[in-house]
């Protein structure tokens, strides 16, 4: 009996080291696919608070535990409009406990722009306002659109500058991979 224990053991811990290694080996090749910048050196995502276009302050390590795609953009940025549609098809796809996107607009002082252009196209996901570019320089961000992806701890894992096909299998693919390994450890 102890040794069949001893052995399932072995075998969990050997299965999730697999798991951890097939991950990071399938994230690197996601991470290539869709052209997402890895960081190195992973660094806590910084803390901020911004306005929703109803007024409602939202606070980004009130996020903790789910994964956050966090994309700076404007309504006059043409590669932002670009590739909102699948922004909004992949925030439909996730279940909004373990996922959010959060799409921080840069029109200077423009909320009823922001909003008039939000309703018009139909797009559900959170709408943030940094009007004065305060998180935008935070973030050290040069380009819009440019778009960061923020794992369970609140640790950026990846960057992107310039639109991209958010709801493309590999991308799909690489939020359910950040999604499971919530209680698998961290992949590297």
């Amino acid at each position: 009996m102890f040794g069949k224990i001893i052995c399932l053991l072995l075998w969990v811990t050997l299965e999730g080291f697999s798991f951890c290694a097939f991950a990071q080996m399938r994230v690197e090749e996601l991470f290539e696919k869709i052209k997402i910048q890895p960081l190195k050196e992973r660094q806590m995502a910084p803390d901020f608070r911004l306005e929703n276009l109803e007024g409602k302050l939202i606070e980004l390590k009130s996020l903790k535990g789910k994964v956050v795609l966090l994309n700076f953009w404007a309504t006059w940025c043409g590669p932002c409009k670009e590739e909102m549609p699948s922004m909004e098809n992949l925030y439909q796809r996730f279940d909004r406990k373990d996922f959010t996107l959060l799409a921080v607009s840069v029109d200077f002082e423009e909320r009823e722009k922001v909003k008039r252009f939000i309703e018009k196209k139909g797009y559900t996901f959170p709408i943030l306002l940094d009007p004065k570019g305060k998180v935008l320089d935070l973030y050290r961000v040069r380009a819009i659109p440019t778009t960061f992806l923020i794992d369970r701890r609140g640790a950026i894992f990846g960057k992107a500058i310039g639109p991209r096909k958010w709801d493309t299998p590999e991308a799909i693919s690489l939020i359910h991979i950040l999604h499971e390994n919530r209680n698998r450890g961290n992949i590297k």
